[in-house]
């Protein structure tokens, strides 16, 4: 994966009042933690945080230059307006390049189900995983293969093949895809289930009054 660089500079004066001034001047506060160092207030042009937002930045790791020193760094949270949608706040997370780190990462899926093609219906469930890597291994999505599923299969947490060197957090036993039947089918079979109990009253009803009679 390409390594996303950022630019930042130290903010020395922190507050709301300084924070809405930090913004209408076309920068967005910032701060980064970790790696066993102190924080560091920043401030970073809110062009280039929401340049990074458009190419994916979360969970992928930066080269964060902070006048002139580098940082291995995470997107740990980026905070937006409620009302207005605009760029608030954003926390960075330093990280070593040789310690795992846990983040979510995206679900992807790929291949051409068997069930799918016979008119089944694809859903699905999860939509991202938690896994454990080295800040340098983190992948953009983790692939889930779909193609031998059949009308009525579930694919579970732990049938997903992970990547080398990527651990899977998310519980194992959690569904991640499954394929049913079309609707209008299961409302045949319900329909035909009916149809035989009418008929079977039907007939039991005549042989009663044949009985009678």
């Amino acid at each position: 994966m390409q390594q996303l660089q950022l630019t930042a500079e130290v903010r020395h004066e922190t507050g709301k009042g300084a924070n809405n001034r930090l913004r209408r001047s076309g920068y967005i506060p910032a701060v980064v933690y970790g790696a066993g160092k102190e924080n560091v207030h920043l401030k970073v042009e809110e062009r280039l945080v929401s340049r990074l937002v458009r190419h994916g930045g979360m969970n992928r790791l930066l080269t964060l230059n902070v006048e002139g020193q580098d940082k291995a760094v995470l997107v740990h949270e980026i905070q937006v307006h409620p009302v207005k949608g605009t760029l608030q706040h954003i926390d960075f997370l330093e990280v070593r390049l040789d310690e795992k780190v846990n983040v979510t990462v995206p679900v992807q899926v790929v291949g051409d189900a068997p069930g799918v093609r016979e008119g089944g219906v694809l859903t699905q469930v999860l939509w991202e995983l938690d896994v454990s890597c080295l800040p340098t291994e983190i992948p953009e999505a983790v692939e889930v293969d779909i193609s031998s599923l059949e009308i009525g299969d579930t694919l579970l947490v732990k049938d997903i093949q992970a990547p080398k060197g990527i651990e899977i957090l998310t519980d194992p036993e959690e569904a991640v895809v499954s394929i049913t039947a079309p609707q209008a089918a299961v409302e045949d079979v319900d329909g035909s289930v009916e149809a035989e109990g009418a008929d079977e009253a039907a007939k039991a009803a005549g042989e009663a009054d044949e009985a009678a009679e």
